[in-house]
């Protein structure tokens, strides 16, 4: 029959439609007017950068060559004695484990000196000099490796403590004219050099603060943002966490976290104040995935509008005749009760209506109306048999087949969620992820409204192609 085919196929729809997140509606939960409240949401994900560029700029920061003072004069470090010393410095080598920052580079140094004897504090005698790795003799080699402790503070303010772990000389310099070995000389001059750049480097880095940029992103988690033709969406951040920093292969790695409260409603009117203050910033690592405790929240308008939008003038043939779509509308009901009205016209033309109480088993995923009701309304003759003919028949099959199997549904459709998890954010900035499971766990209707609760578990990751 015609019309026992539609309401069933289109009683399902409907409540699925309107309620495509949720939790189960027990018995107690039928007296109330409100679901329980859902557990903190948490969201961790792992950010991949690829760090040539930002090696580069390294290499552009720390200098390519360290020298003595005056260089290529000499510096008089005594009456009787003056040097004058170059280093030149290899690429960078860079290892980062857990925000311990380490940058290695080898390097090549050249020195000069000269020695003569004084008397009452002036020179008597001229100059001797000696040198080591000036004209066609090799420079002489050297060691040096830089360590760094890197901390992110509440305030998202990135704090450094860099000093010189490592000075060793593997080729050592001896002027044997004048019997004198310098290396230690030049060793402790490289020495204060490096030193005075670290200084420099953590001076340089604690004037950086990246509160302004938080401030703007958690700002805008505050306003509600459009989800298309699904509503609006409120993450309502509570806590900011960001993990260590690693360096592996070719990339840094670092996770970035957030717990929130986050809500999905038809209303486009932010009800939020976002916070003067931002909340503190806490370094530590938290558990890679998506753990998501949603409240949904539906006027009926909105929801008509949505099915109306989705079901006008599909085309259904029964038996050689023709229904088509016009028009849903949706509305509350006291006793926690929904009425479905579809329009229809075609080879016959009225509206059905259905009535009942949805119900969800959050164990079997399905979602029923056990106390379904159905009333068939208009002019025409052939609505007038179907009422007086059928009335029982339609009734009795409503009532024993008007469920929905949600966690078929919920699988046969996430790959639509998974293409929104996979795919490019900004130039040169990637997300890739995978839900791993979707539950209606809270479901609710009222009278101005229908509230409704989902879980989403699964992973999430960012990779930058190094693109600034």
């Amino acid at each position: 029959m015609k019309y026992l085919r539609l309401a069933i196929f289109l009683s399902t729809v409907i409540i699925f439609s309107a309620c495509s997140s949720s939790k189960k509606l027990s018995k107690t939960n039928v007296q109330v007017d409100t679901l329980p409240a859902l557990p903190v949401s948490q969201v961790d994900i792992p950010v991949k950068i690829y760090a040539n560029p930002l090696l580069a700029k390294a290499e552009q920061l720390v200098p390519k060559e360290f020298t003595s003072d005056s260089w290529p004069n000499f510096i008089q470090s005594s009456c009787d004695f003056r040097y004058k010393y170059r280093f030149v410095r290899s690429a960078l080598s860079l290892s980062v484990v857990n925000n311990q920052v380490g940058i290695q580079f080898a390097g090549n140094y050249q020195v000069a000196g000269s020695r003569c004897v004084c008397t009452a504090d002036k020179p008597v005698t001229p100059w001797i000099s000696g040198s080591c790795g000036f004209g066609k003799e090799p420079m002489r080699r050297v060691q040096i490796a830089i360590r760094s402790q890197l901390n992110f503070y509440p305030t998202y303010q990135i704090h450094t403590a860099t000093s010189l772990n490592k000075l060793q000389a593997t080729d050592r310099c001896e002027v044997s004219l004048f019997s004198s070995d310098v290396t230690q000389l030049v060793m402790d001059s490289i020495a204060a050099s490096v030193v005075a750049f670290c200084s420099a480097l953590d001076q340089t880095i604690a004037g950086m603060s990246f509160a302004g940029p938080a401030h703007q992103a958690i700002e805008k988690s505050y306003q509600k943002t459009c989800m298309g033709k699904y509503g609006w969406l409120l993450i309502n951040p509570m806590a900011i966490r960001v993990g260590s920093l690693n360096y592996v292969r070719d990339s840094f790695r670092i996770a970035l976290g957030i717990s929130c409260k986050p809500e999905i409603s038809s209303d486009s009117v932010n009800h939020v104040s976002s916070p003067q203050a931002l909340p503190p910033l806490d370094q530590k690592d938290g558990a890679n995935g998506i753990s998501l405790y949603v409240n949904a929240s539906y006027d009926y308008n909105f929801i008509s509008k949505l099915l109306t939008d989705t079901l006008r003038n599909k085309v259904f043939e029964l038996k050689g005749r023709t229904i088509v779509v016009k028009e849903v509308e949706v509305k509350g009901l006291p006793n926690h009760q929904v009425q479905v009205k579809i329009d229809f016209a075609g080879s016959n033309k009225g509206s059905i209506y259905l009535r009942g109480t949805p119900v969800l088993d959050t164990a079997k995923q399905a979602l029923s109306i056990p106390d379904i009701t159905y009333s068939l309304e208009g002019h025409d003759l052939a609505i007038k048999v179907a009422k007086s003919l059928f009335k029982n028949k339609i009734k009795k099959t409503l009532q024993g087949n008007s469920y929905l199997d949600i966690a078929a549904l919920v699988k046969s459709n996430l790959h639509l969620v998974n293409d929104q998890l996979n795919r490019e954010l900004a130039k040169g900035i990637y997300s890739s992820g995978k839900c791993a499971d979707m539950k209606v766990i809270g479901l609710l209707a009222r009278e101005d409204k229908m509230l409704a609760q989902f879980q989403i578990s699964g992973d999430v990751s960012v990779n930058s192609s190094g693109v600034f």
